[in-house]
């Protein structure tokens, strides 16, 4: 179980660790519809943020607010080719997949917001070919439906990456659309092992009796969630001394993986890169943990 981010502990393992630069974070469809994961490292200034959004009312907005360390571009990243992107009546469904309905007339949902109020063409550009994209340790990427894509064409990028925190579905919200098993496939030869579920969604099914069961305890179908995937989580050695800092920090701010934080910081103790202390006293900031050993 997860501790949630706090700003004390975050910069004391920032502090200790001492990475080069910041964590860098890549954000693909960075419409704000809610407070992305990383938001607490962004404002305790740990992190710097390249954010791609094609919608041009959420560009505006998320530009409008952009604080010092974060950068945005109107890009559509994905294969590289032109694609529709259907604007729906609930932003948070706009996609460049057709919205299914077969899959909302099954939960008898989703109609109103999926809804198509535009149609917009895009010339989506690939991960690998932005020159001007730095190294990035974590990409966070909800993009309803176009995530394989991405995957595919950022490859290069993300062999050098350590985390992706990405939205999948279980049933066809699109038409067409590649599910959790097509995003563990495309990311596992890239060296990304699936690390937890981050939040799930599921929805009851609806139909003529229906009424007289209670929605919020009966909603047996998993429809998405976010997940979390870490690159060579099982091979720590294999990771260079820098990656394994942004890993640890990521695990702790992000990704609400203290184990994970604490196994990237005792592989830097065995580099001599960190000290067995420094481990500690970030240890001593965590509830639910045995005593600190004398020596």
């Amino acid at each position: 179980m997860g501790m949630g981010f706090d700003k004390t502990r975050a910069r004391l393992m920032c502090d200790a660790v001492a990475p080069e630069r910041l964590t860098r974070v890549v954000d693909v469809g960075a419409n704000p519809l809610s407070a992305p994961p990383y938001a607490g490292l962004l404002e305790a200034g740990l992190c710097e943020v390249w954010g791609f959004e094609p919608h041009p009312a959420a560009y505006d907005k998320i530009v409008a607010q952009a604080g010092p360390l974060e950068h945005y571009l109107p890009h559509a990243v994905g294969s590289g080719k032109t694609v529709e992107l259907r604007i729906c009546a609930g932003s948070g469904m706009t996609s460049t997949l057709e919205p299914n309905i077969a899959t909302f007339d099954a939960l008898n949902r989703f109609h109103d917001i999926a809804t198509v109020i535009d149609r917009i063409k895009l010339k989506t550009c690939k991960l690998d070919d932005l020159a001007d994209l730095p190294e990035f340790d974590l990409l966070k990427i909800d993009i309803q439906g176009g995530e394989v894509e991405v995957f595919k064409g950022g490859k290069k990028k993300l062999s050098q990456a350590l985390c992706v925190i990405t939205e999948a579905a279980a049933v066809p919200l699109y038409v067409d659309q590649p599910l959790l098993d097509a995003q563990i496939a495309t990311l596992r030869p890239l060296g990304y092992s699936l690390h937890k579920f981050q939040s799930t969604h599921s929805f009851a099914f609806l139909g003529a009796f229906s009424e007289r069961l209670h929605r919020r305890k009966y909603r047996s179908q998993f429809v998405d969630g976010d997940l979390v995937f870490l690159r060579n989580i099982l091979s720590l050695p294999s990771l260079p001394t820098e990656a394994l800092k942004h890993l640890a920090i990521l695990a702790d701010a992000v990704v609400d993986s203290q184990d994970v934080t604490v196994a990237a910081m005792a592989e830097l103790v065995a580099r001599g890169a960190l000290s067995a202390g420094s481990v500690h006293d970030y240890i001593d900031q965590l509830p639910h943990v045995t005593a600190r050993p004398e020596d």
